[in-house]
């Protein structure tokens, strides 16, 4: 019952999740492309890979968390 408190921390941990993990994608992406100069990665690619994968994993995160 504790779940479905609209103030309960986990609820609001979910909301944040769509808007920080794209963001988190996306400064791991951009690390990345730095941290290896000599690899020649695309930053647009790798920042917005980085983007996508994190869009990925919040809407993958927040359907399961729906199903429980």
């Amino acid at each position: 019952m504790a779940d479905h408190n609209p103030n309960s921390f986990g609820r609001k941990l979910l909301s944040w999740a769509p808007f920080v993990l794209p963001v988190i994608g996306g400064a791991a992406g951009m690390i990345i492309v730095n941290s290896t100069p000599e690899a020649f990665l695309n930053p647009v690619i790798a920042v917005a890979g980085g983007a996508v994968a994190g869009w990925g994993l919040s809407a993958l995160i927040v359907r399961l968390a729906d199903f429980r």
